[in-house]
């Protein structure tokens, strides 16, 4: 992995503009400049997912917002705006990693969907556990404790969806 990123470094220093957009816009691109892409969808997903649950969190269940709730009440009262926050986009990301950065065809579009979201779940619940216990157990600030979500869901998915959802 370090040596995709050196590589992308020596791929970023050497290549002018008009190089760098063809191998943005290729599906053959080198393995450093694919991880790019994903790293850029992945952004575009929490994008659309923070925008989600925070247009539910003011439309539909704008009793989140509550002074009077305690702490239970709060944080069992996320899981419906998250879930369907995470189901918008799951799909958008899928969606753009099939265009953008993988190449499909490895499994039927409905399976690939499928595998796509059951790698997705399983690190989008144990990261909220594990951003939970950076918080709860070692005091971390919520801003900081956000990697414990981020990173290993980054790394896990990526080589699970490189490797048995995505043909390449």
């Amino acid at each position: 992995m370090i040596k995709s990123f050196v590589e992308l470094g020596r791929l970023l220093r050497n290549c002018d503009g008009a190089a760098l957009l063809g191998l943005l816009q290729s599906r053959e691109a080198p393995p450093a400049i694919q991880f790019l892409k994903y790293a850029l969808c992945g952004g575009g997903a929490l994008v659309v997912h923070v925008g989600v649950y925070l247009g539910l969190v003011q439309v539909v269940w704008p009793q989140l917002q509550g002074a009077g709730l305690d702490d239970w009440e709060r944080a069992r009262s996320t899981f419906g705006p998250t879930g369907l926050a995470f189901l918008v986009s799951n799909a958008f990301v899928y969606w753009l990693n099939m265009k953008w950065v993988f190449t499909p065809g490895r499994h039927a579009p409905l399976r690939e969907f499928f595998y796509f979201t059951a790698v997705n779940l399983p690190g989008a619940l144990s990261g909220s556990f594990a951003q939970a216990g950076l918080v709860y157990y070692w005091h971390w600030p919520k801003w900081a404790a956000v990697l414990g979500f981020v990173v290993p869901n980054v790394l896990i998915n990526y080589g699970c969806r490189k490797f048995l959802i995505f043909r390449k």
